[in-house]
Protein backbone atom coordinates (compact mmCIF):
# COMPACT_ATOMS: atom_id res chain seq x y z
CA UNK A 1 0.00 0.00 0.00
CA UNK A 2 1.42 3.44 -0.91
CA UNK A 3 2.15 5.85 1.93
CA UNK A 4 0.94 8.82 -0.10
CA UNK A 5 -1.18 9.71 -3.12
CA UNK A 6 -1.02 12.65 -5.48
CA UNK A 7 -4.21 14.67 -5.87
CA UNK A 8 -4.54 13.29 -9.41
CA UNK A 9 -4.36 9.72 -8.09
CA UNK A 10 -6.98 10.48 -5.42
CA UNK A 11 -9.31 11.89 -8.10
CA UNK A 12 -8.91 8.79 -10.25
CA UNK A 13 -9.68 6.50 -7.34
CA UNK A 14 -12.73 8.58 -6.32
CA UNK A 15 -14.27 8.58 -9.80
CA UNK A 16 -13.44 4.93 -10.51
CA UNK A 17 -15.04 3.92 -7.21
CA UNK A 18 -18.57 4.87 -8.22
CA UNK A 19 -19.04 6.68 -11.52
CA UNK A 20 -17.97 3.75 -13.70
CA UNK A 21 -20.09 0.73 -12.71
CA UNK A 22 -19.30 -2.70 -14.11
CA UNK A 23 -22.97 -3.20 -14.91
CA UNK A 24 -25.41 -0.43 -15.78
CA UNK A 25 -28.52 -2.02 -14.24
CA UNK A 26 -30.67 -0.49 -11.52
CA UNK A 27 -30.26 -3.27 -8.95
CA UNK A 28 -26.51 -3.54 -9.53
CA UNK A 29 -25.87 0.20 -9.32
CA UNK A 30 -28.04 0.59 -6.21
CA UNK A 31 -26.32 -2.27 -4.41
CA UNK A 32 -22.94 -0.83 -5.36
CA UNK A 33 -23.74 2.71 -4.16
CA UNK A 34 -25.54 1.54 -1.02
CA UNK A 35 -28.02 4.41 -1.20
CA UNK A 36 -29.27 6.97 -3.71
CA UNK A 37 -30.67 10.23 -2.42
CA UNK A 38 -34.28 11.18 -3.14
CA UNK A 39 -35.44 14.74 -3.65
CA UNK A 40 -38.71 16.34 -4.77
CA UNK A 41 -37.15 18.86 -7.18
CA UNK A 42 -37.64 17.94 -10.85
CA UNK A 43 -36.26 20.97 -12.71
CA UNK A 44 -34.37 18.53 -14.94
CA UNK A 45 -35.21 15.04 -13.64
CA UNK A 46 -35.56 13.68 -10.11
CA UNK A 47 -32.27 13.41 -8.23
CA UNK A 48 -32.34 9.61 -8.02
CA UNK A 49 -32.92 9.35 -11.77
CA UNK A 50 -29.98 11.66 -12.49
CA UNK A 51 -27.75 9.52 -10.27
CA UNK A 52 -28.74 6.43 -12.25
CA UNK A 53 -28.48 8.10 -15.65
CA UNK A 54 -25.00 9.42 -14.86
CA UNK A 55 -24.04 5.76 -14.36
CA UNK A 56 -25.28 4.75 -17.80
CA UNK A 57 -28.71 3.37 -17.01
CA UNK A 58 -31.20 3.38 -19.85
CA UNK A 59 -33.65 6.30 -19.57
CA UNK A 60 -36.67 4.00 -19.37
CA UNK A 61 -35.08 1.88 -16.65
CA UNK A 62 -34.21 4.96 -14.60
CA UNK A 63 -37.76 6.28 -15.01
CA UNK A 64 -39.18 2.95 -13.74
CA UNK A 65 -36.91 2.78 -10.70
CA UNK A 66 -39.73 3.61 -8.26
CA UNK A 67 -42.28 1.30 -9.89
CA UNK A 68 -43.73 -1.79 -8.24
CA UNK A 69 -41.82 -5.00 -8.97
CA UNK A 70 -42.59 -8.67 -8.52
CA UNK A 71 -39.75 -8.82 -6.01
CA UNK A 72 -38.70 -5.55 -4.34
CA UNK A 73 -35.31 -4.12 -5.21
CA UNK A 74 -35.25 -1.10 -2.91
CA UNK A 75 -36.85 0.48 0.12
CA UNK A 76 -36.90 4.08 1.30
CA UNK A 77 -35.21 5.14 4.50
CA UNK A 78 -32.95 7.76 6.00
CA UNK A 79 -29.38 7.14 4.84
CA UNK A 80 -27.39 10.21 3.73
CA UNK A 81 -30.80 11.85 3.55
CA UNK A 82 -34.09 10.23 2.57
CA UNK A 83 -32.84 7.66 0.10
CA UNK A 84 -33.38 4.49 -1.85
CA UNK A 85 -31.51 1.56 -0.32
CA UNK A 86 -31.21 -2.02 -1.62
CA UNK A 87 -33.51 -4.40 0.26
CA UNK A 88 -30.39 -6.30 1.34
CA UNK A 89 -29.55 -3.28 3.53
CA UNK A 90 -32.72 -3.62 5.66
CA UNK A 91 -30.99 -5.54 8.50
CA UNK A 92 -28.25 -2.91 8.71
CA UNK A 93 -30.61 0.00 9.24
CA UNK A 94 -31.70 -1.64 12.52
CA UNK A 95 -29.40 0.61 14.54
CA UNK A 96 -31.10 3.64 13.05
CA UNK A 97 -34.56 2.20 13.63
CA UNK A 98 -33.68 1.61 17.28
CA UNK A 99 -32.43 5.19 17.51
CA UNK A 100 -35.70 6.56 16.13
CA UNK A 101 -37.68 4.51 18.66
CA UNK A 102 -35.56 5.89 21.51
CA UNK A 103 -35.92 9.43 20.23
CA UNK A 104 -39.70 9.28 19.94
CA UNK A 105 -40.26 7.41 23.20
CA UNK A 106 -39.82 10.68 25.10
CA UNK A 107 -42.28 12.60 22.89
CA UNK A 108 -46.02 12.92 23.53
CA UNK A 109 -48.03 10.04 22.19
CA UNK A 110 -49.68 10.40 18.80
CA UNK A 111 -53.41 10.59 18.40
CA UNK A 112 -54.31 7.00 19.31
CA UNK A 113 -57.36 6.99 17.06
CA UNK A 114 -55.34 8.08 14.01
CA UNK A 115 -52.77 5.35 14.60
CA UNK A 116 -55.53 2.77 15.06
CA UNK A 117 -57.13 3.86 11.77
CA UNK A 118 -53.81 3.65 9.92
CA UNK A 119 -53.24 0.10 11.15
CA UNK A 120 -56.78 -0.87 10.19
CA UNK A 121 -56.25 0.50 6.67
CA UNK A 122 -52.99 -1.43 6.30
CA UNK A 123 -54.57 -4.67 7.45
CA UNK A 124 -57.63 -4.21 5.24
CA UNK A 125 -55.95 -3.01 2.04
CA UNK A 126 -52.40 -4.33 2.33
CA UNK A 127 -50.92 -1.27 0.63
CA UNK A 128 -51.97 2.36 1.14
CA UNK A 129 -50.97 5.90 0.19
CA UNK A 130 -51.75 9.18 1.91
CA UNK A 131 -54.77 9.48 -0.40
CA UNK A 132 -56.39 6.77 1.72
CA UNK A 133 -56.34 9.01 4.80
CA UNK A 134 -59.48 11.03 5.61
CA UNK A 135 -57.63 14.36 5.34
CA UNK A 136 -54.75 13.29 3.13
CA UNK A 137 -51.18 14.15 4.10
CA UNK A 138 -51.32 17.83 4.96
CA UNK A 139 -53.72 20.24 6.67
CA UNK A 140 -54.96 22.95 4.35
CA UNK A 141 -56.03 26.51 5.14
CA UNK A 142 -57.02 27.71 8.62
CA UNK A 143 -57.80 25.88 11.82
CA UNK A 144 -55.02 23.77 13.18
CA UNK A 145 -52.67 24.59 10.27
CA UNK A 146 -52.85 28.32 11.06
CA UNK A 147 -51.16 27.69 14.40
CA UNK A 148 -48.26 25.72 12.95
CA UNK A 149 -44.85 27.17 12.25
CA UNK A 150 -43.99 25.58 8.88
CA UNK A 151 -45.40 23.36 6.15
CA UNK A 152 -43.56 20.23 7.41
CA UNK A 153 -45.59 20.44 10.62
CA UNK A 154 -48.86 20.74 8.71
CA UNK A 155 -48.95 16.95 8.40
CA UNK A 156 -52.17 15.30 9.49
CA UNK A 157 -52.28 12.89 12.43
CA UNK A 158 -52.57 9.99 10.00
CA UNK A 159 -49.48 11.16 8.10
CA UNK A 160 -47.58 11.55 11.39
CA UNK A 161 -48.61 8.03 12.37
CA UNK A 162 -47.54 6.36 9.13
CA UNK A 163 -44.22 8.24 9.08
CA UNK A 164 -43.43 7.19 12.62
CA UNK A 165 -44.20 3.58 11.70
CA UNK A 166 -41.83 3.98 8.74
CA UNK A 167 -38.99 5.25 10.96
CA UNK A 168 -39.61 2.41 13.42
CA UNK A 169 -39.54 -0.23 10.68
CA UNK A 170 -43.14 -1.32 11.23
CA UNK A 171 -44.00 -0.32 7.67
CA UNK A 172 -41.87 -0.05 4.55
CA UNK A 173 -42.07 1.73 1.23
CA UNK A 174 -40.65 -0.33 -1.64
CA UNK A 175 -42.35 1.50 -4.52
CA UNK A 176 -44.32 4.61 -5.39
CA UNK A 177 -47.28 5.56 -7.51
CA UNK A 178 -46.24 8.66 -9.37
CA UNK A 179 -44.11 10.24 -6.68
CA UNK A 180 -46.45 9.16 -3.86
CA UNK A 181 -45.18 6.58 -1.38
CA UNK A 182 -46.96 3.24 -1.10
CA UNK A 183 -46.84 1.93 2.47
CA UNK A 184 -47.06 -1.73 3.49
CA UNK A 185 -46.41 -3.62 6.70
CA UNK A 186 -42.71 -4.48 6.70
CA UNK A 187 -43.32 -8.22 6.86
CA UNK A 188 -45.36 -7.94 3.64
CA UNK A 189 -42.91 -5.66 1.82
CA UNK A 190 -39.39 -6.83 2.68
CA UNK A 191 -38.28 -10.28 1.42
CA UNK A 192 -38.07 -12.78 4.27
CA UNK A 193 -34.30 -13.37 3.95
CA UNK A 194 -33.66 -9.68 4.67
CA UNK A 195 -36.26 -9.21 7.42
CA UNK A 196 -33.97 -9.33 10.45
CA UNK A 197 -32.03 -6.88 12.61
CA UNK A 198 -28.24 -6.70 12.80
CA UNK A 199 -26.62 -5.59 16.05
CA UNK A 200 -25.22 -2.06 16.33
CA UNK A 201 -21.65 -2.97 15.45
CA UNK A 202 -22.70 -4.98 12.41
CA UNK A 203 -24.73 -1.98 11.26
CA UNK A 204 -21.77 0.36 11.64
CA UNK A 205 -19.42 -1.99 9.81
CA UNK A 206 -21.88 -2.30 6.94
CA UNK A 207 -22.26 1.48 6.59
CA UNK A 208 -18.57 2.27 7.01
CA UNK A 209 -17.50 -0.44 4.56
CA UNK A 210 -20.08 0.71 2.02
CA UNK A 211 -19.04 4.33 2.33
CA UNK A 212 -15.35 3.55 1.94
CA UNK A 213 -16.00 1.27 -1.04
CA UNK A 214 -17.81 4.10 -2.83
CA UNK A 215 -15.43 6.88 -1.87
CA UNK A 216 -12.25 4.92 -2.55
CA UNK A 217 -10.07 7.27 -0.55
CA UNK A 218 -11.62 9.43 2.13
CA UNK A 219 -11.25 11.22 5.45
CA UNK A 220 -13.12 10.03 8.52
CA UNK A 221 -15.64 12.83 8.06
CA UNK A 222 -16.19 11.88 4.41
CA UNK A 223 -16.98 8.32 5.47
CA UNK A 224 -19.22 9.36 8.36
CA UNK A 225 -21.16 11.72 6.12
CA UNK A 226 -22.07 9.04 3.56
CA UNK A 227 -24.67 7.43 5.85
CA UNK A 228 -24.73 10.32 8.36
CA UNK A 229 -23.21 8.50 11.31
CA UNK A 230 -21.14 10.08 14.08
CA UNK A 231 -17.50 10.78 13.20
CA UNK A 232 -16.37 9.04 16.40
CA UNK A 233 -18.33 5.91 15.46
CA UNK A 234 -16.83 5.93 11.97
CA UNK A 235 -13.28 6.34 13.27
CA UNK A 236 -13.62 3.57 15.85
CA UNK A 237 -15.10 1.20 13.27
CA UNK A 238 -12.37 1.96 10.71
CA UNK A 239 -9.71 1.16 13.30
CA UNK A 240 -11.47 -2.08 14.25
CA UNK A 241 -11.57 -3.01 10.56
CA UNK A 242 -7.82 -2.30 10.35
CA UNK A 243 -8.19 -0.08 7.29
CA UNK A 244 -4.96 1.47 6.03
CA UNK A 245 -4.31 5.19 5.79
CA UNK A 246 -2.46 7.37 3.28
CA UNK A 247 -1.45 11.00 2.95
CA UNK A 248 -3.15 12.79 0.04
CA UNK A 249 -1.52 15.78 -1.60
CA UNK A 250 -3.01 18.99 -0.20
CA UNK A 251 -5.23 17.31 2.43
CA UNK A 252 -4.71 18.36 6.03
CA UNK A 253 -5.52 14.99 7.56
CA UNK A 254 -4.68 11.46 6.53
CA UNK A 255 -7.18 9.51 4.49
CA UNK A 256 -8.44 5.95 4.68
CA UNK A 257 -8.12 3.89 1.51
CA UNK A 258 -10.33 1.03 0.41
CA UNK A 259 -8.12 -2.08 0.18
CA UNK A 260 -10.08 -3.13 -2.93
CA UNK A 261 -10.00 0.30 -4.58
CA UNK A 262 -9.32 0.47 -8.29
CA UNK A 263 -6.19 2.57 -8.86
CA UNK A 264 -6.03 3.64 -12.50
CA UNK A 265 -2.51 4.59 -13.56
CA UNK A 266 -3.69 7.21 -16.02
CA UNK A 267 -6.66 9.59 -16.28
CA UNK A 268 -9.95 8.14 -17.42
CA UNK A 269 -11.27 8.72 -20.92
CA UNK A 270 -12.50 12.25 -21.58
CA UNK A 271 -16.13 11.17 -21.34
CA UNK A 272 -18.27 14.06 -20.09
CA UNK A 273 -21.21 13.50 -17.75
CA UNK A 274 -23.36 15.84 -15.69
CA UNK A 275 -24.38 14.87 -12.16
CA UNK A 276 -26.83 16.46 -9.78
CA UNK A 277 -25.73 18.23 -6.62
CA UNK A 278 -27.47 15.38 -4.77
CA UNK A 279 -25.01 12.86 -6.23
CA UNK A 280 -22.63 11.19 -3.78
CA UNK A 281 -19.64 12.31 -5.83
CA UNK A 282 -20.29 15.91 -4.79
CA UNK A 283 -22.81 15.90 -1.93
CA UNK A 284 -20.15 16.66 0.70
CA UNK A 285 -19.03 20.08 -0.47
CA UNK A 286 -15.75 20.18 1.45
CA UNK A 287 -14.72 16.89 -0.18
CA UNK A 288 -15.57 18.32 -3.60
CA UNK A 289 -13.35 21.30 -2.81
CA UNK A 290 -10.48 19.10 -1.58
CA UNK A 291 -10.58 16.94 -4.69
CA UNK A 292 -11.50 19.39 -7.43
CA UNK A 293 -11.14 22.87 -5.96
CA UNK A 294 -14.81 23.92 -6.09
CA UNK A 295 -16.97 25.12 -3.21
CA UNK A 296 -20.26 25.25 -5.12
CA UNK A 297 -23.50 25.36 -3.15
CA UNK A 298 -27.07 24.36 -3.92
CA UNK A 299 -29.15 27.48 -4.60
CA UNK A 300 -32.59 25.98 -5.18
CA UNK A 301 -33.66 27.20 -1.73
CA UNK A 302 -32.12 30.68 -2.21
CA UNK A 303 -34.41 33.53 -3.37
CA UNK A 304 -33.77 34.26 -7.05
CA UNK A 305 -32.25 37.75 -6.52
CA UNK A 306 -29.65 36.29 -4.13
CA UNK A 307 -28.48 33.41 -6.34
CA UNK A 308 -24.89 33.66 -7.50
CA UNK A 309 -25.19 31.05 -10.26
CA UNK A 310 -28.55 29.45 -10.93
CA UNK A 311 -31.52 27.46 -9.69
CA UNK A 312 -30.45 23.91 -10.55
CA UNK A 313 -26.72 23.35 -10.84
CA UNK A 314 -25.19 20.24 -12.40
CA UNK A 315 -21.42 19.73 -12.09
CA UNK A 316 -19.84 18.22 -15.21
CA UNK A 317 -17.14 15.58 -14.96
CA UNK A 318 -14.73 15.06 -17.82
CA UNK A 319 -12.73 11.93 -17.19
CA UNK A 320 -11.52 12.33 -13.60
CA UNK A 321 -11.70 16.12 -13.51
CA UNK A 322 -14.48 18.60 -12.73
CA UNK A 323 -13.89 21.58 -15.05
CA UNK A 324 -17.26 23.28 -14.73
CA UNK A 325 -20.97 23.34 -14.11
CA UNK A 326 -24.21 24.38 -15.77
CA UNK A 327 -27.57 25.59 -14.50
CA UNK A 328 -30.31 23.77 -16.42
CA UNK A 329 -34.08 23.83 -16.36
CA UNK A 330 -36.82 22.32 -18.52
CA UNK A 331 -39.15 24.90 -20.01
CA UNK A 332 -41.79 24.52 -22.75
CA UNK A 333 -40.18 21.43 -24.24
CA UNK A 334 -36.66 22.85 -24.14
CA UNK A 335 -33.73 22.23 -21.83
CA UNK A 336 -32.62 25.76 -21.06
CA UNK A 337 -29.00 26.52 -20.20
CA UNK A 338 -29.38 29.41 -17.75
CA UNK A 339 -25.75 29.75 -16.62
CA UNK A 340 -22.31 28.27 -17.30
CA UNK A 341 -19.06 28.21 -15.37
CA UNK A 342 -16.25 26.50 -17.26
CA UNK A 343 -12.46 26.32 -17.02
CA UNK A 344 -11.16 26.10 -20.59
CA UNK A 345 -7.71 25.13 -19.34
CA UNK A 346 -9.10 21.95 -17.75
CA UNK A 347 -11.29 20.80 -20.64
CA UNK A 348 -12.43 22.18 -23.97
CA UNK A 349 -16.02 23.30 -24.48
CA UNK A 350 -16.87 20.40 -26.73
CA UNK A 351 -17.16 18.40 -23.51
CA UNK A 352 -19.49 20.99 -22.00
CA UNK A 353 -21.79 20.84 -25.02
CA UNK A 354 -21.65 17.04 -25.15
CA UNK A 355 -22.64 16.77 -21.47
CA UNK A 356 -25.56 19.18 -21.90
CA UNK A 357 -26.74 17.37 -25.03
CA UNK A 358 -26.63 14.12 -23.09
CA UNK A 359 -28.85 15.61 -20.37
CA UNK A 360 -31.21 16.84 -23.09
CA UNK A 361 -31.49 13.24 -24.34
CA UNK A 362 -32.43 12.17 -20.81
CA UNK A 363 -35.41 14.52 -20.80
CA UNK A 364 -36.35 14.28 -24.50
CA UNK A 365 -35.82 18.00 -25.08
CA UNK A 366 -34.00 20.37 -27.37
CA UNK A 367 -31.16 22.39 -25.85
CA UNK A 368 -31.66 26.16 -25.71
CA UNK A 369 -28.58 28.15 -24.75
CA UNK A 370 -29.40 31.38 -22.93
CA UNK A 371 -25.80 31.54 -21.74
CA UNK A 372 -22.89 30.70 -24.03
Amino acid sequence: MPESLSLAEARRIAVAAQLRPKSARYKTVLERLGCIQLDTISAVRRAHELALLARDLDVDEAARSLDKRRRPVAFEYWAHAMSLLPVSAWPYMARRRRSWRERYSAEPALDAQAEKEVRALLEARGAITVSDFPNGAMHRGGGRAANMGDSWNHRTDHKHAIERMLWFGEVACTHRIGFKRVYQLAENAIPEQHLWDADDQECLRHMVAGALRNLGVATTKDIADYFRIAVADAQRTLREMEIGQVAVEGWRSKAWIDPEARRPRSPGADRPVAVSMFDQLVWLRERMERLWGHDWKIEIYVPAPKRTFGYYCLPIFVGDDLPGRVALRRSNGDLVVEAVQWDDERADREHLHAAVDRVASWVGAETRWEHA
